[in-house]
């Protein structure tokens, strides 16, 4: 065994190595100049007291003429310091690591054909060797698009959103993690579909199209709570399949329509109305949780569902909720009945679809490719 100057006890057969490679510790971490006898342990004497190592004018000159690039190193106070000394010169007599692989671009596909004022999904392959992300996350078109793995373990999901006024290719900018720190980067060209979406006159009354005064506060109120909620995202998937129509897709008003209510421009139609008579059934259109059930000014009694990643479902104008905030709801089952509470002309269901907080055409959701 050797004994250091602080007074740890380490092996000779590895210590001594590690200690020369470092180009001396200073004069007191030094072997002896000529080697112990065989079978002998070397030793090391122990540190001189402060008395002892007082400097004469001949040591200091001594010291002034030691060689360049032979600094002195003050003792070790701890064994983990030297302990992580040795760890330090055992790294660098390995030499650097190897280098790892080269991170190669990920397959991508999209469904249906991105489009004004829709939304379509987005689908990043693994590859079978290589390196696997933790995290990948993009942006299009103005907006997050977030994914999560889903379906079988090599795909990561996401779902992107075109805003109405978006008419232009764009650039889908991914952007990975991995394990070991490394970050990738890749981008694809993605064309988009222009829309003409139609203007259409409708009179309804009149406490809708230009509210009193004393709702005004109201509308305010649940403006910023609706706001809040489709901004607030689950970090991951609730669904577990493709999306289903609440009701038999029989479209009485589309998506971004122009609406003048009683001859002003009041809105833009912000969800996809299905045919339906009051007390008619209305089911989710995928598995997840209701954020919000309740009346609201305009849409009446009102669902939401949360279904994961920024991506919400919203069931308005029904004439009863059959589910409460909170609730976890499976695909095709029964949230509510169909009605007319709210600003409408007639019985029907509004299907409502908000991608990170912009609206989109709910229809959309029918052409995306998902794995069951």
């Amino acid at each position: 065994m050797t004994t250091t100057p602080a007074g740890f006890k380490l092996r000779r057969r590895n210590a001594w190595p590690l200690l020369l490679a470092a180009g001396a510790f200073g004069s007191a971490c030094a072997p002896p100049a000529a080697g112990p006898a065989p079978g002998r342990p070397a030793s090391v004497e122990s540190e001189p007291s402060p008395a002892a190592r007082a400097p004469s004018d001949t040591a200091a000159a001594e010291a002034d003429a030691q060689p360049a690039g032979r600094d002195a190193v003050a003792p070790f106070d701890s064994a983990a310091a030297l302990e992580s000394r040795l760890v330090e010169l055992a790294r660098e007599a390995r030499g650097p690591a190897p280098a790892l692989a080269p991170i190669k671009p990920f397959g991508i596909s999209w469904s249906p054909p991105p489009k004004e004022g829709e939304a379509f999904s987005l689908t990043v392959y693994e590859r079978p060797t290589g390196r696997k992300p933790v995290a990948i996350d993009g942006e299009f078109a103005g907006h997050a698009v977030r994914f999560a793995r889903f379906g079988p373990g090599n795909q990561w999901l996401g779902v992107g959103v075109v805003p109405i006024g978006w008419s232009d290719p764009d650039v889908l900018t991914l952007r990975m993690r991995f394990e070991d720190g490394a970050a990738y980067e890749q981008t694809v060209r993605i064309a988009v579909e222009r829309t003409d979406f139609p203007r259409t006159n409708l009179s309804v009354d009149p406490k809708f199209s230009s509210p009193p005064p004393e709702v005004l506060a109201r509308i305010r109120r649940e403006s910023e709570m609706v706001r809040e909620m489709l901004n607030t995202v689950t970090p991951r998937w609730r669904l577990d399949g493709p999306f289903e129509p609440p009701r038999p897709v029989v479209i009485t008003s589309p998506f971004g329509q122009a609406r003048m209510f009683n001859g002003e421009l009041r809105s833009r139609h912000t969800g996809l109305d299905l045919r339906a008579r009051t007390g008619q059934e209305v089911r989710a259109a995928g598995r997840g949780r209701v954020a919000f059930a309740g009346p609201l000014y305009f849409a009446g009694n009102a669902v939401y569902i949360d279904h994961g990643l920024g991506v919400y479902t919203g069931y308005f104008h029904l004439s009863r909720p059959l589910v409460e905030t909170g609730d976890e709801v499976a695909k095709g089952e029964l949230i509510g009945e169909a009605g007319a509470t709210g600003r409408v002309t007639a019985a029907h269901l509004h299907w409502y679809l908000s991608i990170d907080g912009e609206a989109a055409d709910a229809g959309s959701l029918l052409g995306m490719r998902l794995p069951d």
